[in-house]
């Protein structure tokens, strides 16, 4: 297992709730935090907080990963956390939101691990980490985007 302490760890989502208490809790344990998400005031005052850097990233957008990732260089672990929800019933809710529950909770995931686990491959270690959910396994009222795309998360890991 990859040790925190030293090591270089990737959020994705980490300027708010669950992304920005594990980038607190990298930063305790000694690691080195690199934020990413679009909220760009979040990261920052995330940033000035723990230390670490920090990115602004859409990670639904394929290329705009691709090239961070070579400006942020190798990783130790990646974090997979960015996710949205709708949280409407099926019929309602819109397309372009079904759309992109699917960019940033499914397909993000693969930019992300296409971007970073070549080096860890090459380096003969690291960690991939993919933050799903029980609504990945079992259907919930008004989360059937968010279920189908965390489903597909846990089938991609």
């Amino acid at each position: 297992m990859t040790e925190i302490k030293k090591s270089r760890v990737l959020i994705t989502g980490a300027a708010s709730g669950l992304g920005r208490r594990m980038a607190r809790g990298v930063a305790e344990r000694g690691g080195h935090p690199i934020l990413w998400d679009l909220d760009g005031n979040g990261l920052e005052a995330l940033r000035r907080e723990i230390g670490g850097d920090s990115f602004v990233c859409d990670v639904s957008d394929r290329e705009a990963v691709y090239r961070l990732a070579k400006e942020v260089g190798p990783v130790d672990i990646l974090i997979n956390n960015a996710g949205v929800v709708s949280g409407e019933r099926f019929l309602d809710i819109p397309d372009g939101k079904i759309e992109r529950s699917f960019a940033v909770n499914t397909l993000a995931l693969f930019w992300t691990t296409k971007a970073f686990l070549p080096s860890m491959i090459e380096k003969g270690r690291g960690h991939l980490v993919t933050i799903a959910s029980a609504a990945g396994l079992i259907g919930v009222s008004k989360l059937t985007d968010y279920a189908a795309s965390k489903f597909a998360a846990v089938g991609l890991d």
